[in-house]
């Protein structure tokens, strides 16, 4: 059963809260990007940037503000129950593949959409590699995609969204995981084209975080899908080809 004894935030809160985030990292991630352009180097980096100098402070000093300005973050994430190592290794490869099975026959569907529904969008919208003229380059942003996108992004995502939106939604009983996992994947603007497919994904990590009450398990699962994502794409481009995102 729900712990109650947390504040619980409505419906209309919960929607602003998840989106708000997205809404500053849309814009600064396409201004900067129109920078980048003008030196010849990828829009991938700007995404990359953009994770750490907005999604992190803004997620870290919504969460400052909340605990009553303290960096004493457990008084506003009540799921850090704590789980035996053997159900943490279950439930972590449990998450991870069983985000991994559903994602990969969704991806094709993105890439139609992006070519159908989205093609409106810029071409540097999608294409980690626009703007670059030096494979070793965008190799070397994507060696630094392993930390940032891989670990830092994730990390911070999931103490913000699981942590500490997803407990808030209590009211709403088994319905509580499904619509964080869909504001969750509403608010990547950055990718619309791959909404099915991260909602899916977001919706199976807060099942997981939900059940357990362990926030340790989603940061886990997320950093370690992101981390074999970063992965592909450093090995793609050293290859001599790219994975889209």
């Amino acid at each position: 059963m729900q712990n109650l004894n947390y504040e619980q935030y409505p419906v209309w809160k919960q929607i602003v809260y998840h989106f708000y985030p997205g809404i500053f990292i849309i814009v600064a991630y396409m201004f900067l990007s129109q920078f980048l352009l003008t030196i010849e180097l990828p829009t991938f980096l700007a995404l990359l940037i953009v994770e750490v100098a907005v999604l992190v402070p803004i997620a870290l000093t919504h969460l400052y503000l909340k605990a009553g300005n303290s960096f004493n973050f457990k008084k506003v994430i009540p799921y850090l129950n704590k789980v035996k190592r053997a159900k943490f290794i279950m439930w972590t490869l449990i998450g991870f593949f069983g985000c991994l099975i559903l994602y990969i026959p969704l991806y094709p569907l993105g890439i139609l959409l992006k070519e159908t529904a989205f093609d409106w969008l810029p071409p540097w919208y999608f294409d980690p590699m626009y703007g670059a003229t030096n494979p070793s380059t965008v190799a070397n942003i994507f060696l630094i995609g392993i930390v940032t996108d891989g670990i830092i992004a994730p990390a911070i995502e999931e103490v913000y969204f699981r942590g500490y939106l997803l407990p808030r939604m209590a009211f709403l009983k088994n319905w509580a995981p499904v619509l964080n996992g869909l504001m969750f994947g509403l608010y990547h603007f950055w990718q619309p084209h791959n909404y099915f497919a991260i909602i899916i994904v977001g919706t199976i990590i807060s099942f997981i975080v939900w059940k357990t009450k362990n926030v340790w398990l989603g940061i886990a699962i997320h950093c370690a899908l992101n981390t074999a994502g970063a992965l592909m794409g450093y090995l793609a481009v050293m290859n001599g080809n790219m994975i889209g995102r």
